[in-house]
């Protein structure tokens, strides 16, 4: 019974004995691993086992470098990409990595942690390499990757083409997105010595805005532009239609969303073209004397609009509001007449001279009118009316009564030989090269007019309009004798003209004139003119 009984206490003491130890061992090498990577320790294949932590992070230098460099295939139903980790924004977690590195051997209860140790000593601790992806590097290389296959959405937009605001319909799109490759990618990396290789299916992508959406902006920009728009400033005003308005609508998509918005270029080229504003509105005339043209006369202008008007009009009709009261701008009579000293008015560019008998009452007519237009200012652009400028011819302004024909006959009125100054100015704008978009020639053929080649006046019917084609100033400068008047066109030669053929050169009928214009350029252009004469 005594032997059996020591037999007993050496087979239990036998593991108490093992497992002290085993413990004494593992205290021991707990104490000499202290803040060192546990031995034989693996990360994706390369040993760290007892590398202290600044020997540890130089061996992740080498280990994210390899990751780097890994080549990465990205297959989908249609091709296969090729690229690098690093590319891809793939790249190691070095906190993740090195926290499972550092854990192994320190892990556990206090009651496991000895048994992990002891099989430690006959396996090596493998840990994987954490990986992360950064997006803002995968996204763009996506893009670059798929090329033509990449399908991009188009959203759907405004037509301001047509009669009414319409909608392009969007399109949507199809592409590898950056989601579908960083759900494929791994998250962890074994080994490091073979490429990583996914497969991912191109996804739909949507339009940013919906159909629907931009649909119910085109609805409201028709529906605010169906009625006009009256706009104030000062004392005048102008209806505009409201479809003017529809080409310049746009679509705002900001931070506060999709929303109406208009460009205001084109907004205020509308109100412009309704305002009518005028080239010269302070009414700036010339002076010419001893051959030096001068700026004179003019008054302060209220014109239209301040900078601010497209804006108020956009918000205007984006309320729904149907008038809007515009601020004006002045322009004083002092700006104007800066303004035309800058327009090189400087030399005589055309000029006629046409003659009459003399004592006349229709020459006290053609004096008259003379006088009325002497000074006219045209600016660049601009069309002038010799009906708009000098108005009906009445005995209040200095008209008397003289002979004219009317209807084909000659009889008398009030303003009788103002023709002999249409002529004479048609002639001088004729040989400076301006255009003439307006004329009348008479019914019969006066021999004291060059023929085919004169016009005649008519309130307010029948008028003579110029258009100043030059990029200059050009003043209309009159004299007048007992016999002669005479009208100047002043500015900086650019244009001018000759008659160069006429048929026919006498008679009656239909005559046509033509005019050849040479520019200071050399490059030249034919016009034409028409008279029509009756006979007998």
């Amino acid at each position: 019974m005594a032997t059996a009984s020591k037999t007993t206490k050496i087979l239990l003491a036998v593991p108490v004995a093992i497992l002290v130890l085993v413990l004494t061992a593992w205290g021991i090498s707990y104490w000499k691993m202290g803040s060192s990577v546990a031995r034989s320790v693996q990360v994706a294949g390369v040993n760290v086992g007892g590398l202290t932590p600044s020997q540890f992070d130089k061996k992740l230098d080498l280990i994210s470098s390899d990751l780097s460099k890994l080549q990465v295939k990205i297959t989908t139903p249609a091709s296969t990409m090729d690229s690098k980790a690093e590319k891809v924004g793939l790249s190691l977690n070095r906190g993740a990595t090195r926290s499972a590195a550092f854990a192994v051997g320190r892990d556990g209860s206090f009651v496991s942690k000895p048994f992990t140790w002891v099989k430690s000593l006959f396996s090596t601790p493998k840990v994987p390499a954490t990986t992360q992806v950064d997006l803002e590097v995968l996204a763009p290389s996506l893009v670059a990757l798929e090329g033509d296959e990449r399908v991009e959405p188009v959203d759907p937009k405004m037509d301001t083409s047509g009669d009414e605001v319409a909608v392009v319909p969007g399109t949507p799109g199809s592409a590898v997105t950056a989601s579908d490759v960083v759900k494929a990618l791994p998250s962890e990396l074994a080994q490091l010595n073979k490429p990583i290789t996914i497969r991912v299916k191109p996804s739909v992508i949507k339009p940013s805005i919906t159909d629907a959406k931009v649909q119910a902006l085109a609805d409201t920009a028709n529906k605010v532009t169906e009625e006009p728009l009256v706009v104030t400033w000062g004392d005048k005003k102008a209806e505009i239609p409201g479809a003017e308005f529809r080409p310049a609508f746009l679509l705002n998509n900001s931070g506060d969303g999709l929303k109406l918005s208009m460009d205001g270029e084109t907004v205020a080229a509308i109100l412009a073209k309704y305002t009518k504003p005028d080239a010269n509105p302070t009414g700036v005339r010339f002076d010419i004397s001893n051959g030096t043209p001068t700026p004179t006369g003019g008054s302060d202008a209220q014109v239209c609009c301040g900078t601010e008007a497209p804006d108020l009009i956009v918000e205007a009709l984006l309320k729904g509001e149907k008038s809007v009261a515009l601020p004006f701008r002045t322009v004083t009579a002092d700006e104007g007449r800066k303004w035309a000293s800058d327009l090189g008015v400087k030399e005589v560019i055309g000029s006629f001279t046409t003659r009459h008998a003399c004592c006349q009452s229709r020459v006290t007519n053609i004096h008259r009118i003379s006088d009325l237009m002497r000074g006219v200012l045209i600016a660049p652009g601009q069309t002038i009316s010799v009906n708009g400028i000098v108005g009906k011819r009445t005995k209040e302004k200095g008209f008397v009564s003289g002979g004219v024909i009317l209807e084909g006959k000659h009889t008398e009125d009030v303003g009788g030989g103002v023709s002999q100054f249409a002529t004479t100015m048609f002639n001088a704008a004729f040989f400076a090269g301006l255009d003439i978009p307006e004329h009348q020639s008479h019914s019969e053929w006066l021999s004291r007019y060059p023929f085919g080649r004169e016009a005649t006046l008519w309130y307010p019917s029948v008028d003579l309009k110029v258009h100043n084609n030059t990029p200059y100033g050009v003043v209309v400068w009159t004299k007048y004798t007992d016999t002669t008047v005479t009208v100047e066109m002043w500015s900086t030669k650019y244009v001018s003209g000759e008659q160069t053929a006429q048929s026919p050169t006498s008679g009656c009928g239909r005559i046509k004139t033509t005019r050849t214009r040479t520019w200071v350029d050399g490059h030249s252009e034919n016009d034409t003119f028409y008279a029509n004469y009756r006979c007998g």
